[in-house]
C-alpha cells in the first residue's frame, strides 16, 4: 500500500517573508504528489492567498481551535517588540484559563493532523526550507511511517516539564524522561496514531482532548506524539519506525557571529538532510536569512553532484 502525505504549515503575516520562501523550495524540492496546507489567522488569509493554488492551500487558523476560542487584541509585531509584549497570541477559553499562542499552535497542528486525508502529516515551520528533493521515501518504509526519536537527554528544565506533562496526560507511571527525545525541526506523523493519542487523552482525563491540553500550561506537541507511540502503542502497532537522525539541518539559538560562523553551519549539512531551519527568534535580517538558505542550497547541490 502506498502511504499518501501532505505538508503542514502555521504561519501569520510577522512570518510572511519567511513563509514565502519556504513555499518556494517546497515547489522546488518536495515531490508533487505531496500537498500543503498553510494554515494562518483568518485576517492574513488574503495577505497569504498568493502563495496558494496547485498543490497548497490557504486555510483560516479558527476552524481548528475549540469552540469559544477568543483572540485577545494584540498590536502588531513591531510594536509588541518595543512593548516586550509576547510575540505570539493569548487566547480566552469558557473552560481554562488564558491559554498562549504556542499552545494553541500545538492545538491548531494536533487538530489539522486529524482531519488530514492523508496518511502521513509532516510539520513545517515557515523558518525552514527545503534543500534538496523531500520523497514519500523519506517519510514511510514498507509501511511503517518515520519517527524521529534520539536517545540524547536534551538537559532543560522545559523538556523535563513536558515529558511529565505527557506522563499525566497518557496515564503513565510519573517520569520527567521517557527514554527518548522527538523534539524537531521536520516531524512525521502518522494520522492514525495521532488519533488514538487523542482518544488516550480523553479516556485519561475525562474530556475532550482539546480542553485537557488548554488546561495544560506547558506541554510539547512532539513529545506527547512520540511517548504516546513508544510507551502506550508501541512503534510496531502504531506503524511507525525510529529514526535517531533529523531530516533538518537546525540553528535554534544564538545569533551568528560572523562569516566563519555561517561558514561552519552550512558545511554541517549532511547529505541526509532535506532542510534547513534558522529559528525565527534569531535576531538577523530578512536578506541574511534568504542569503543563508540559498548558500544551504547551493552546498546541497554540490554535495549531491558529489
Amino acid at each position: 500500500m502506498t502511504l499518501t502525505a501532505r505538508l503542514s504549515t502555521c504561519s501569520f503575516r510577522g512570518d510572511f517573508e519567511a513563509c514565502r520562501a519556504l513555499c518556494d523550495s517546497v515547489d522546488r524540492f518536495v515531490a508533487e504528489e505531496i500537498e500543503h496546507w498553510l494554515i494562518v489567522p483568518g485576517k492574513d488569509i488574503a495577505l497569504f492567498a498568493p502563495l496558494g493554488g496547485g498543490r497548497r492551500r490557504i486555510l483560516a487558523e479558527e476552524d481548528f481551535l475549540p469552540r469559544g476560542f477568543w483572540k485577545a487584541p494584540m498590536p502588531a509585531p513591531k510594536l509588541r517588540r518595543l512593548l516586550r509584549l509576547p510575540r505570539r497570541n493569548i487566547y480566552f477559553t469558557p473552560f481554562s484559563k488564558p491559554v498562549r499562542g504556542w499552545i494553541a499552535q500545538q492545538m491548531m497542528k494536533i487538530s489539522a493532523t486529524a482531519s488530514a486525508t492523508t496518511d502521513i502529516v509532516v510539520h513545517v515551520d515557515s523558518d525552514n526550507v527545503f534543500v534538496r528533493k523531500l520523497t514519500l521515501d523519506h517519510l514511510a518504509k514498507d509501511g511503517r511511517v518515520r519517527l524521529y526519536r534520539s536517545p540524547v537527554k536534551v538537559e532543560q528544565p522545559g523538556h523535563r516539564l513536558w515529558h511529565a506533562a505527557a506522563g499525566r496526560l497518557l496515564g503513565l507511571p510519573p517520569s520527567d524522561f521517557y527514554d527518548a527525545e522527538y523534539i524537531d525541526a521536520l516531524v512525521v506523523w502518522r494520522r492514525s496514531a495521532l488519533v488514538a493519542m487523542t482518544g488516550r487523552i480523553e479516556r485519561v482525563t475525562g474530556s475532550s482532548w482539546q480542553v485537557a491540553l488548554a488546561r495544560t500550561p506547558h506541554f510539547a506537541e512532539y513529545v506527547l506524539y512520540g511517548v504516546h507511540a513508544d510507551k502506550v502503542m508501541g512503534l510496531d502497532a502504531a506503524g511507525l519506525y525510529a529514526a535517531p537522525d533529523s531530516l533538518c539541518h537546525s540553528r535554534w539559538s544564538g545569533a551568528f557571529g560572523g562569516r566563519a560562523d555561517e561558514d561552519a553551519f552550512i558545511a554541517g549539512i549532511r547529505p541526509d538532510h532535506v532542510s534547513c531551519l534558522i529559528q525565527s527568534t534569531i535576531e538577523m535580517s530578512l536578506e541574511a536569512r534568504l542569503a543563508l538558505y540559498a548558500r544551504a542550497q547551493d552546498f546541497a547541490a554540490r554535495q549531491d553532484a558529489g
